[in-house]
């Protein structure tokens, strides 16, 4: 009797989901891929299935109606609406932390004071539900502070880096005007930006990379901060690093574990770096991002789907003290467009389309491609060197033309690997 191929559903839309469909494809025993809500772009790697990323019944009928062998939500509304748990009552393999672990990640006041509880180094940080209290704060703290919302949205005015009270103010009031609530003002901590990614079935965890961020919109590290362009590995990530980031997740997911909610899935913790094995922790994130997950997913070499079946049954820290890489690496650019509706050209003069992951693009019955303000798509490049991944990058971005187009010029550039 010939085995059928496993059927998988990724929960989630953009990039991170497009660029796990073309990973999970490369694997010989897996099926169709299926993807909800996707990102309404056509693919011949997976189908786009027309459910809501919270609609957990719809969801449930359909991986039941289609026979589907393993679930992965890897958007932040998926998570929200306890998919999870849900799925968990129903019998079905889901590879993801359940809404009450990975609140630390959802939600940054959350994560914030979750984070000073297991005593890890952060940056001295103030949570506010009014205004006033929030700029009284503002004066007992150094400038420039960050200023972000407490659940991150898919726009980019949700946080800001202020360097003088006044911008500070303004923009609280912007954000207290929008209803929001627990608002984060916490100094800005000065240092190169990077996240480690792990993954854990709620006892023990194995580091996959870590990753370098670039923050802000502008070459120089200036601008507004988005959710950030990057290369992997990160070569200033000292294994003293990494073995001081594996006891804060050990000390993470104990405590989860105590509360009786174990932590099962890919875990982030985002750090900066302020001196030499010196870091400060400022959020932990519940799976790869926009902008670095086809970067990081081209360095895996093992089987994905084994490994998260393996956490989900418990086997995870029997059968894995890591996961096997290759030696490459990865670097991956965030596009944005400046304007709507803008056709998008020289995406066929690229190296290899696989290599692009649409966040917010439209396509055309006539083919074209158009532009949504915000983030469009990201591009990633892989290669046996840090400064041959950045030259065959840009190369291609240098082949992609709308009007509007902006992307960072100096991703790893004073390093030559």
């Amino acid at each position: 009797m010939i085995n059928e191929k496993k059927k998988i559903l990724i929960i989630g839309s953009g990039a991170v989901s497009s660029a796990l469909a073309k990973k999970l494809h490369e694997n010989t025993e897996v099926g169709e891929i299926f993807i909800a809500s996707g990102n309404g772009i056509p693919s011949d790697i997976y189908t786009n299935i027309d459910y809501r990323e919270e609609d957990i019944t719809g969801l449930l009928n359909f991986v039941l109606e289609n026979d589907i062998f393993l679930t992965i939500p890897t958007s932040e509304k998926s998570l929200k609406s306890d998919i999870v748990s849900f799925f968990q009552s129903n019998g079905q393999n889901i590879f993801g932390p359940n809404k009450n672990a990975c609140a630390i990640a959802l939600n940054n006041a959350a994560g914030k004071k979750f984070i000073y509880k297991i005593h890890a180094q952060t940056s001295k940080f103030g949570i506010f539900d009014k205004q006033q209290p929030a700029e009284d704060y503002l004066r007992t703290v150094n400038f420039p502070v960050t200023i972000k919302v407490n659940e991150y949205s898919s726009i980019i005015d949700d946080r800001l880096v202020c360097s003088t009270m006044s911008l500070a103010r303004e923009f609280l009031s912007t954000l207290y005007q929008k209803n929001e609530t627990n608002v984060i003002v916490e100094e800005f901590t000065y240092g190169k930006n990077f996240t480690i990614y792990y993954i854990t079935d709620g006892y023990s965890a194995v580091p996959i990379t870590s990753v370098q961020n670039y923050k802000f919109t502008r070459d120089g590290d200036g601008g507004i901060l988005t959710n950030g362009i990057c290369y992997c590995p990160d070569i200033n990530t000292s294994e003293l690093i990494y073995s001081r980031v594996g006891n804060i997740v050990q000390n993470t997911l104990l405590s989860l574990d105590k509360k009786g909610t174990p932590y099962i899935g890919i875990l982030g913790v985002e750090c900066t770096l302020t001196g030499e094995d010196k870091f400060y922790v400022n959020e932990f994130k519940p799976f790869f991002q926009e902008h670095d997950a086809k970067a990081v997913l081209n360095l895996i070499n093992d089987d994905l789907v084994q490994i998260f079946t393996s956490c989900i049954n418990g086997f995870f820290s029997d059968e894995y003290e890591e996961i096997r890489m290759n030696n490459c690496f990865s670097t991956s650019a965030t596009v944005l467009s400046r304007q709507n509706n803008k056709i998008i050209n020289g995406l066929e003069n690229i190296e290899d389309l696989e290599n692009l992951d649409f966040i917010n693009v439209k396509k055309t019955n006539d083919g074209k491609y158009l532009t949504t303000k915000g983030p469009a798509f990201t591009l990633t490049r892989s290669a046996g060197t840090l400064s041959r991944a950045r030259k065959y990058l840009y190369e291609d971005l240098e082949e992609i033309h709308f009007d509007g187009i902006k992307y960072r010029k100096d991703i790893s550039e004073f390093i030559i690997v």
